[in-house]
């Protein structure tokens, strides 16, 4: 996915209501108890162990 691809569907799922609930419904249906807002969370303390390392940010993303 190209990242303009990347941010439209964050685009999206900050404005559609019901496509934030199925992806809610996907994460429950597949046994995790976490809210987006939690894999959000997750992903930015992720993000910043590594800028703190001092890799690239993008070292991150790619792994």
């Amino acid at each position: 996915m190209s990242e303009e691809q990347a941010k439209k569907f964050i685009e999206k799922l900050q404005s559609d209501l019901a496509l934030k609930d199925r992806l809610s419904a996907f994460i429950r249906e597949e046994g995790f108890a976490c809210t987006l807002a939690e894999i959000r969370k997750v992903e930015w303390d992720l993000m910043m162990t590594h800028y703190i390392a001092g890799l690239p940010a993008s070292e991150h993303w790619e792994r």
